[in-house]
């Protein structure tokens, strides 16, 4: 019996964790919201006065500002980029079409050389 009352002496009787293996010991109460939270950089305390938060609301509108101007840069970029590129395919296409037919019309000449060639030397 004195055996299971020093492994209940390691558990916290309030959340059932182990006291000993936790990674959060606690010390008082106090020291809770320190192990908890210590990573944290944060000022619990810190107010920030009206003429701060306007400042700090102004910044942000102008930077909205600038972050729509500058996506409507880019939206006008992306559109101008896109009809070039499908002028420059389309473009393409068609030189390809072009020069299809003329390697057709320059093959066809060459057979019609080689028949009249043939026909004006018999072997």
């Amino acid at each position: 019996m004195a055996e299971n009352e020093d492994c209940m002496d390691k558990i916290d009787p309030v959340d059932g964790h182990d006291k000993i293996n936790s990674p959060v010991r606690i010390q008082n109460e106090d020291s809770l919201d320190f192990d908890l939270y210590g990573d944290l950089s944060v000022d619990l305390n810190q107010e920030i006065t009206y003429p701060e938060l306007k400042k700090l609301y102004e910044e942000s509108q102008q930077t909205i500002k600038k972050f729509k101007a500058e996506n409507k840069k880019l939206k006008d970029e992306n559109f101008v980029l896109k009809k070039n590129i499908s002028s420059l395919y389309l473009t393409a296409r068609e030189e390809i079409t072009r020069k299809d037919a003329q390697i057709k019309v320059l093959q066809d000449k060459e057979v019609r050389s080689k028949k009249i060639l043939a026909q004006s030397h018999p072997r």
